[in-house]
């Protein structure tokens, strides 16, 4: 198999601003009483009153503080990995993300790579992995595994999760596996909700 290098705004309400503003006013004037009209008009519209102050200040909203939305090991959904561990008692599962491309979208890539090579890759298919970033997901209790019934070919069998290791093993067996990786082939995982609910072992010709 030939592998390639492969994401407060509280505004204080105006009107409660309006009012402070007008408390601030009436307590800056005089306490003398005066017979200037535009002091009694300034007077009455807003009484410097500690009360009322406080009682604007009660009135505004409440600032909000932005909470942080933690980004998911994996999306929901289906993604192409090889399995680097297994922790059946765990009940986790540690992968190597890639991007297992065929088709319009593997030619487009591989020329990117190869433009002396326009035709694109043997087979229809290309493995990008340009991050060894490992990441670990729980497995749910009731997952199962699809895996190739013999190597090369296409036909296929179900396991149970617990028992994936010595399979992989056994499939192992007469082959140099470089690590991280515990497959030579890659897998598929399906997410939901956060866990792993179940694995594909992808056929390579």
């Amino acid at each position: 198999m030939k592998s390639v290098k492969v994401w407060i705004r509280a505004v204080a309400g105006t009107t409660a601003l309006a009012v402070t503003l007008g408390g601030t006013s009436g307590c800056g004037g005089s306490g003398t009483p005066s017979s200037s009209p535009k002091a009694t008009a300034t007077s009455a519209s807003a009484p410097a009153d500690a009360g009322a102050s406080a009682e604007a200040g009660a009135g505004a909203a409440p600032v909000k503080s932005a909470t942080a939305t933690a980004t998911p090991v994996l999306p929901d959904g289906r993604s192409a990995v090889y399995l680097t561990g297994l922790d059946v008692a765990g009940k986790t599962t540690t992968f190597d993300l890639i991007e297992f491309l065929t088709g319009a979208a593997a030619k487009a890539e591989w020329k990117k790579e190869h433009p002396d090579q326009p035709d694109g890759p043997d087979n229809d298919y290309m493995i990008v992995n340009n991050n060894k970033k490992l990441r670990t997901l729980p497995v749910d209790p009731a997952t199962k595994c699809v895996v190739l019934a013999t190597l090369g070919g296409t036909d296929t069998k179900t396991i149970t999760f617990a028992a994936l290791p010595a399979f992989l093993k056994k499939r192992n067996e007469g082959f140099t596996i470089t690590p991280p990786q515990i497959s030579m082939l890659p897998f598929w995982l399906t997410v939901k909700n956060g866990k792993v609910t179940h694995f594909e072992e992808q056929f390579l010709p």
